[in-house]
């Protein structure tokens, strides 16, 4: 129950300037609290930290879980992989598609075709060989409307997919598409094979609903990662082994413990004491990271490092059924919004100014900003202009101070916030200040338990509290119509509050099919001024995901790239001390 309270290799990686703030002795996972390099103890299990657990362990699943970790990582393997910076390189294959070779063609028909040799010796985790066929296997599934993800991207961009052999796996696509090089996506979105000899049989004799529910999914999971599942606790544990076949090595610490972390004061508890090593995303939040990186400095304890990654905004409703009033689909109302926001503010009081705020959907430390900024309408904190505002759209004040709606009667507004104890006291101080400025606000907080039911998150009166990601693929994802989650897509998406706009629509298909960088930034300007003066959100800042982790323990990197996982390059850490 709720509580209701008063770019691809190719071109554009959003390559942003590190935020990070660690303990005085940035590198003391590097070293014992001696100082010296000690002896790797590969039989140590790795003790992570989750926020929420996976409803499926694929790369894409046909239902995913909001505001949780990414633990099912560690189990997969597909084309290619994101490194610390956001740059890809390839995994299962040989090298990834380049450009006007090959491997990478233009045809003057509008389509296009990628090609990747897989690495000799690949196997899956029960020893069957991978074969290119697994992969036109995984396209037909995935490809399925029944799947409720059809038309999402990468797949709903693929014409074919083809094994000329048993190495080669060739993708046809429908038009150019950017990012027809970079498959490694954490929300479960992406693209990679699945097991013929395990799944294929269940695909083509049953229905797919219960094609969905095969074991293989979540208890029986095996996949091409460097860690392979032993076994799955609901609620409590996911434990997994290294992998001896892996295709870039085995891992060298011999087991993970994945330990589900709903509560953040318990986790930072299990960090202090040793009891856990690492906390995946979104376990902490900013006054969690500063706990440890002080209980941490005297001992040289651990190590806290602030990723810049994870863009969080303000998701206004457009369906008319569930606004909490009609003066949302009225622009100047979304405008007074905005500017009744105090982004800065929020900042320093609750993430102690470590986020990046920003006026748009692209970090201002892209590389390109420049370049865009002047296109971006900007509402600063100005409590009087939104005011101004409403009184524009014809709202007087009732006896009790606040406004009252379009037709004279009572206007109560509905912001959600994801529960967790910084996301609730930035919903409370964004409640209070709009009843400040004349807007009657109540604060709904959704329980962590209802995260991954798509339906409940899409459910709120006025504005929903969130992250997701940002970058240039934010603009699809947050805005785009294909990613509105409804009944038709089993609630999958996140353009929660069901914004369309035909053309807003067209420039981010034309964005997709254009392959040169200058091109590129003009339409991502012109997206960035679409949506500013339309406001269909309210983007607050990239906010820092924490990376706590103790020392002894080698490997973890700051991140500044949109993909980066927590456990990135997993197979090369290890315990030092």
């Amino acid at each position: 129950m709720t509580k209701v309270r008063p770019l691809p290799p190719l071109l554009l990686l959003a390559l942003i300037t590190a935020v990070a703030c660690t303990s005085p002795e940035p590198r003391a996972a590097d070293r014992t609290d001696q100082g010296r390099p000690a002896a790797t103890n590969p039989s140590r299990p790795l003790v992570v930290l989750t926020r929420g657990e996976p409803i499926s362990l694929a790369l894409r699943a046909f239902q995913t879980v909001g505001g949780g970790s990414y633990p099912h990582l560690v189990l997969n393997a597909t084309f290619d992989d994101q490194d610390e910076q956001g740059n890809y390189f390839p995994v299962l294959p040989e090298a990834l598609p380049q450009l006007n070779t090959d491997t990478w063609r233009l045809f003057p028909d509008g389509t296009m075709e990628t090609t990747y040799r897989l690495k000799p010796g690949i196997v899956w985790h029960d020893g069957t060989p991978l074969d290119a066929a697994d992969f036109v296997f995984a396209w037909q599934v995935y490809a399925n409307p029944a799947s409720g993800t059809a038309a999402v991207p990468p797949v709903g961009e693929m014409a074919e997919v083809l094994a000329p052999d048993s190495r080669t796996v060739v993708i046809r696509w429908r038009r150019p598409y950017a990012s027809a090089a970079a498959f490694a996506q954490r929300t479960q979105r992406g693209y990679g094979a699945l097991p013929r000899h395990v799944l294929e049989q269940s695909y083509l004799q049953g229905a797919f609903d219960a094609f969905a529910n095969h074991p293989f999914w979540t208890d029986e999971y095996i996949g091409l990662g460097p860690y392979k599942l032993e076994r799955w606790e609901r609620g409590q544990e996911i434990a997994a082994v290294a992998f001896d076949k892996f295709v870039l090595g085995r891992p060298k610490i011999e087991r993970l413990r994945i330990l589900v972390a709903n509560d953040s004061n318990a986790a930072v508890a299990s960090l202090l004491s040793g009891d856990a090593h690492i906390a995946l995303d979104y376990v902490l939040q900013y006054p969690d990271g500063a706990t440890l990186q002080q209980q941490w400095a005297d001992q040289r304890g651990g190590t806290v490092i602030y990723n810049p990654t994870l863009l969080w905004f303000g998701q206004i409703q457009f369906r008319p059924d569930l606004m909490s009033t009609p003066a949302l689909a009225d622009v100047r109302f979304r405008r007074a919004l905005a500017h009744g926001m105090d982004k800065h503010g929020l900042n320093e009081a609750l993430m102690g100014g470590t986020a990046v705020v920003t006026d748009g959907v692209l970090s201002p430390r892209a590389t390109y900003y420049a370049a865009i900024e002047p296109a971006i309408q900007k509402y600063p904190y100005d409590t009087r202009r939104a005011q101004q505002l409403l009184e524009e759209m014809g709202l007087q004040r009732g006896a009790d101070g606040f406004y009252l709606g379009p037709d004279g009667g009572s206007l109560s507004l509905e912001i959600l916030s994801l529960a967790n104890p910084t996301w609730e006291s930035e919903g409370t101080i964004i409640v209070e200040a709009y009843r400040r400025m004349g807007l009657n606000s109540v604060l709904r907080v959704l329980p962590s338990v209802l995260f991954g039911d798509g339906q409940a998150r899409a459910s709120f009166g006025a504005m929903q509290l969130t992250g997701g990601g940002g970058f240039e693929r934010g603009l699809g994802n947050s805005l785009g119509t294909v990613s509105i989650s409804r009944p038709e897509n089993r609630w999958q998406g996140s353009n929660r509050g069901a914004w369309s706009n035909p053309e807003f629509d067209r420039l981010w298909d034309q964005y997709n099919m254009t392959l040169d960088q200058p091109g590129q930034i003009q339409l991502l300007a012109q997206m960035e001024q679409f949506h500013t003066s339309e406001v269909p959100t309210i983007f607050m800042y990239y906010t820092p995901t924490i990376t706590p982790f103790v020392a002894g323990l080698g490997g973890p990197q700051l991140r500044t790239g949109e993909q980066a996982d927590t456990l990135l390059r997993i197979w090369e850490w290890e315990w030092r001390s």
